[in-house]
């Protein structure tokens, strides 16, 4: 047996340029489009001259499992959109849907026999992949090939979930979520506890988090709203928007390189701040009366305490990017 990969055709050394930006910006498109419409741009040329009607196949496949507290869902998806959320059930059900599509049927309906698919118990770990598998010596599966998965888990299951060109949305769980992706988006939302988070080629967004957060995003853009906890964020090539904290938040520390951080706040003289700029600039309202402690054109260092005995403490250092604190979101400005 032989195992392949289907990936997008795409030029992957595109180059990415992009100069010094203001505080209007915040319509940058995703960089995993981005990166997808270079390979559209040239296979474009050859579908603008003719429309070709696609035969979709689908197998759908549904299993459940008893939980019990110990136990953990692993997934690994390949070209699958995963959802993951919570339901007031003792079990953890899968819902599985296999799509095949291509112009001629009977391709579709053989190529989809290629897509395998494994959900196991082993001991305390519930084991979930899709794969392509195809025997020895025969051709590799000409149809577009996806899968997309539904999984229903009680609200304290521990998740750990790998994705490679799809897509992922997760709510609601309360204790443990661990993510590993590529070309893969995720979006998180009201998801508390333990969160770790590595993407690359695949912006990261979230929404209500809380907890102990850690997000390692290589090419990719992170937004996170209303957020508590403490949060570790480490950023390369690519932009951090905080676009506004709750009252639960302890500490924020973010790195990044050849990246852009934003923190949009209504309460920015509430938390102490430690910023540094390696060949970039520090951006702040006039009222936030921040101590330059170096401020040279190779490196700018500020540093501010709030008047609370008790406060959040912001610690942001950036290489070759800038660092912009305001009051409101873009959108809220007139």
């Amino acid at each position: 047996m032989k195992n392949w990969n289907p990936l997008f055709g795409a030029c992957w050394d595109c180059t990415l340029r992009a100069g010094k930006r203001n505080l209007s910006w915040l319509s940058t498109k995703p960089l995993w489009a981005m990166l997808a419409v270079c390979g559209l741009g040239f296979l474009g040329n050859g579908l603008m001259a003719q429309t070709t009607n696609l035969h979709v196949i689908t197998k759908r496949l549904e299993k459940t499992f008893k939980y019990r507290d110990t136990y953990e869902v692993n997934i690994e998806g390949e070209k699958a959109d995963v959802s993951i959320e919570t339901w007031n059930k003792d079990e953890i059900s899968l819902t599985v849907e296999f799509i095949a599509k291509h112009p001629e049927k009977a391709t579709a309906e053989t190529d989809i026999e290629a897509i395998k698919y494994i959900a196991e118990r082993v001991r305390n770990k519930i084991y979930v992949r899709n794969y392509i598998s195809v025997p020895e010596g025969d051709p590799e599966p000409a149809s577009n090939l996806s899968a997309r998965y539904v999984v229903k888990v009680p609200e304290n299951c521990p998740v750990y979930l790998k994705n490679y060109f799809g897509t992922a949305n997760v709510i609601n769980l309360a204790k443990r979520f661990r993510y590993q992706g590529e070309f893969s988006p995720v979006g998180l939302e009201n998801v508390q506890g333990s969160i770790d988070l590595s993407s690359r080629f695949g912006d990261v967004s979230g929404k209500r988090l809380d907890g102990n957060v850690t997000i390692n995003a290589r090419r990719s853009n992170v937004t996170l709203e209303e957020i508590k906890g403490r949060y570790s964020i480490e950023s390369n090539y690519g932009d951090v928007r905080i676009l506004s904290a709750s009252a639960g938040l302890l500490d924020l520390n973010i790195t990044g390189t050849k990246s852009d951080i934003f923190l949009f706040d209504p309460r920015l003289l509430d938390y102490g701040y430690a910023l540094t700029a390696q060949h970039g600039s520090i951006y702040f309202p006039s009222n936030l009366k921040m101590e330059f402690l170096k401020n040279t054109d190779e490196i700018k260092k500020v540093e501010f305490q709030p008047r609370a005995e008790y406060y959040p403490n912001v610690t942001i250092s950036v290489t070759f990017g800038d660092i912009y604190l305001e009051k409101e979101k873009p959108d809220q400005r007139r």
